[in-house]
């Protein structure tokens, strides 16, 4: 079994649980409202990419080991393909009706700086290979086809407010098989593969817990919209 195989068959004992937390995600009865919410954890996410790629690029050559030459090799051709990711969100934010500008100023949900954080820490107190796990999931399971249509009709926002989903159901299945080639062409440790696959499971660990934090804030904002005070409410004679 190939390295890839093995990191698959990690990922996979506890992807399907996430996918279909994920799934009654999406049919949210504030539709509108989670739509915007995931966006907003979803750039707090993918801002930090590019950075985490050069971060972790610089280690590699700070480093004198093949793994990190051959992790080296992969983030440079992959920094490309992700660089303007989090401008897309901000876009389809914007064309969704959200203020574009509280992406930037506000700060990210706790378990997207979890998420992003241990990438940071492993990347400079482990080995920068452990990246790979990160990207294994974020990019290993892109979003069906026929999500961003879907949610274009329950939501009542034009397709153009999906390009982003739109663009990472077709991208992520060919950035999924460069990682693998990449991986299993990697002098990999015993200890190296390990961290991948612990990478791998806490970022998967986040993700469920960045739905959990979706669906609440989509649920406080949809109640705020949805109250109006009451035309025949008078104040009470005395207390």
């Amino acid at each position: 079994m190939t390295t890839s195989l093995r990191l698959t068959a990690k990922i996979d004992l506890v992807m399907p649980a996430l996918l279909a937390r994920t799934e009654r995600m999406w049919r949210h009865p504030a539709p509108r409202e989670l739509y915007l919410e995931w966006l907003r954890a979803l750039h707090g996410m993918l801002r930090a990419t590019v950075p985490l790629i050069l971060d972790a690029t610089t280690a590699c050559l700070a480093r004198d080991d093949e793994i990190a030459r051959g992790v080296a090799v992969y983030l440079a051709r992959h920094v490309h393909e992700e660089c303007g990711h989090d401008q897309d969100v901000v876009n389809d934010y914007a064309r969704a009706g959200g203020d574009a500008g509280t992406l930037l100023r506000e700060p990210p949900l706790p378990c997207v700086a979890a998420v992003v954080g241990s990438q940071y820490y492993w990347i400079k107190h482990a080995h920068p290979v452990a990246l790979l796990g990160h990207v294994a999931v974020l990019e290993g399971y892109p979003p069906p086809p026929d999500l961003a249509p879907l949610l274009s009709r329950r939501t009542g926002l034009p397709l153009d407010a999906f390009r982003t989903l739109v663009t990472h159901a077709v991208v992520d299945g060919t950035h999924r098989e460069e990682l693998w080639r990449a991986i299993d062409a990697l002098p990999l440790t015993p200890e190296a593969e390990s961290l991948i696959g612990l990478s791998a499971l806490n970022t998967a660990y986040g993700l469920a817990q960045l739905v959990d934090a979706v669906q609440l804030r989509a649920n406080a904002a949809g109640k705020e919209r949805s109250w109006r005070p009451s035309t025949n409410w008078k104040p009470p004679a005395s207390i």
